[in-house]
């Protein structure tokens, strides 16, 4: 059984040594790397060279492409039987693929396994957080436990919930372990597996929704990398117009004509995934009776501009003009509540505040990085994580 590790990467050699690594270190052999390079500046070739392992193989892009191009590119050079997605900052848990190759022996053929993972933010990354953190993923759907296959309804449940704009479980593609034959059915329909400008928006909820056997494997087998180099880095700075740029997406979403019926100015992470969800409903979704509803997604820009304006100050005078002017009358009424309760906000104590902003990202359905299942220890780089769990450092409670 053979397995292909995707890792698309650009400019981010320091992190990318670190994956590759997490890699060569499982005591699993036949597997492959795909290291493809997006028209880095950095010497990723002579990197991927001086390993001397013929099974990490080295590709390039001709110039810088978005994410979604890469990552397709990227697995178009696999030839596993399964494939990992991994990022340039990520890495693989010790016995990563010993522990896949266990459960498949013993709960044959699925389409795709869904695992959990550690989220690792490295130190001076995220602005609460300055120290960094581990913490394991949280979600209300699969806890702690036995392998088990994921119920029709339950998979389906997932699949409206993304539609709806809410995150049922985390969509990072990094959770995913996809059968090659899932794969060649995706191709055979839609020509590329990934999509729209958030590709893991796109592939996850369509997994759940069109696969027959969703293996559920609720234990952390992967690290998802927080960087200072990283798209997470953008997102939890409320910098998402550089993400954009670093993904490379700022033109593909200017050019959808489809957004332009629903989109409100906010912040680019949502209007992504209204792209990908229109991508999503139109290739898979629609045909199985799902619904797409836009209008969560109106109030995720509405609350996000109104959250930053009132309660974080950190949009001029005026900047919300814009936003009300495409409103509905209703929408316009409800904002008022919004910018009273956010400017009350401002006043009540830190703890608190933090409290009620946790309890409105629930409301919204942001699949937020838990606060549970904390390690105290502290790390400074992924292997430091992979060598403690390698080790028996970290609790079970992180576990």
């Amino acid at each position: 059984m053979k397995f292909s590790v995707l890792l698309p990467t650009r400019n981010r050699l320091d992190y990318l040594r670190y994956a590759v690594q997490s890699v060569r270190c499982q005591n699993y052999q036949n597997w492959e790397i795909i290291v493809s390079d997006n028209a880095s500046e950095e010497d990723i070739a002579g990197f991927v060279t001086s390993l001397g392992d013929p099974r990490i193989k080295y590709v390039r892009t001709s110039k810088f492409v978005p994410v979604t191009e890469n990552w397709n590119y990227a697995l178009d050079q696999s030839n596993g039987d399964w494939v990992i997605m991994l990022g340039d900052d990520d890495g693989l848990m010790p016995g990563y693929f010993e522990r896949i190759c266990d459960v498949l022996t013993r709960c044959p053929d699925p389409d795709f396994i869904y695992t959990s993972a550690l989220f690792f933010a490295y130190p001076d990354v995220m602005p609460d957080q300055p120290q960094g953190f581990l913490r394991r993923d949280h979600n209300g759907r699969f806890s702690v436990g036995d392998p088990y296959w994921l119920k029709r309804d339950d998979a389906q449940g997932i699949a409206q919930g993304y539609l709806d704009f809410r995150m049922p479980v985390a969509s990072n593609m990094q959770f995913s372990v996809i059968s090659r034959a899932t794969i060649d059915q995706f191709r055979s329909k839609t020509g590329a597996f990934f999509k729209s400008p958030y590709p893991d928006f796109y592939a996850t909820p369509a997994l759940f929704l069109t696969s027959d056997r969703v293996l559920i494997l609720p234990e952390p087998l992967v690290i998802i990398g927080i960087t200072p180099k990283s798209y997470g880095y953008f997102h939890f700075n409320n910098q998402a117009g550089h993400g954009l740029g670093f993904l490379n997406n700022a033109a593909s979403l200017d050019a959808d004509d489809r957004l332009a019926r629903f989109r409100l100015p906010g912040t680019s992470y949502n209007d992504s995934w209204l792209a990908s969800n229109l991508a999503f409903h139109e290739v898979w979704a629609a045909e199985r009776g799902l619904r797409f509803e836009p209008s969560r997604y109106r109030w995720r820009q509405i609350i996000h501009g109104y959250k930053h304006y009132y309660f974080d100050r950190s949009l001029p005078s005026g900047s919300l003009s814009d936003l009300h002017a495409r409103m509905s009358l209703k929408e316009q009424l409800v904002a008022k509540g919004l910018a009273f309760g956010f400017t009350i906000m401002r006043a009540l104590p830190k703890g608190f505040r933090s409290n009620l902003i946790q309890r409105l990202r629930a409301l919204i359905g942001q699949h937020a990085i838990s606060e549970r299942n904390v390690s105290q220890h502290r790390f400074q780089n992924l292997m430091e994580v992979y060598d403690a769990a390698e080790n028996g450092r970290l609790s079970d409670k992180t576990l």
